[in-house]
């Protein structure tokens, strides 16, 4: 009798297993802002000095998740890579900010113009503002499809320390 049931419930399980496989998911359609940050899809390479010189800095970005995800890989394949994943929660977008300072704050869209979003710490975020040293604003700049400004900024001790430039450009 037992063997049987399990039969059952396995059979149950692999036809239910099976018809969701051969499903596609709808692709996710976000928000105008999260909409144009999926146009960052591709390769991308920036001049940028992060305390050592000037240096060539290479940036992927990939939509992941149906549609429903940005990813952003700076540094790829190095051992200072950095990831950014960028989602809407609640029908506002938001970040995620995997750093190389080995924190992750996170990061709710506060200004939308024309060309520019401008994200700041959220409220929600792990980081402890008065004593760690983390990224705190972001403000992404479209110039036009192949050009894209970044403009970070560092916080330590709870108040803005450096900002980090990035002017990047697609790879073609």
């Amino acid at each position: 009798m037992k063997t049987n049931l399990l039969l059952i419930t396995l059979s149950l399980l692999s036809s239910v297993l099976i018809t969701s496989a051969g499903e596609q998911p709808k692709p996710y359609t976000g928000t105008a802002e999260f909409e144009k940050l999926k146009t960052l899809a591709g390769d991308w390479r920036a001049k940028a000095d992060m305390g050592q010189g000037p240096t060539t800095v290479t940036t992927q970005y990939r939509v992941i998740a149906s549609g429903s995800a940005l990813e952003e890989r700076m540094f790829p394949n190095t051992p200072n890579e950095m990831v950014t994943l960028y989602h809407e929660k609640d029908g506002k977008l938001v970040l995620t900010h995997y750093c190389m300072l080995c924190n992750r704050p996170s990061m709710t869209l506060v200004k939308s113009a024309a060309k520019s979003l401008t994200f700041d710490l959220s409220k929600e975020s792990e980081i402890k503002v008065d004593t760690e040293k983390h990224m705190h604003t972001a403000v992404i700049t479209f110039v036009d499809a192949d050009h894209v400004t970044q403009n970070w900024t560092l916080f330590d001790q709870g108040k803005a320390q450096q900002e980090h430039p990035f002017q990047f450009e697609r790879v073609k």
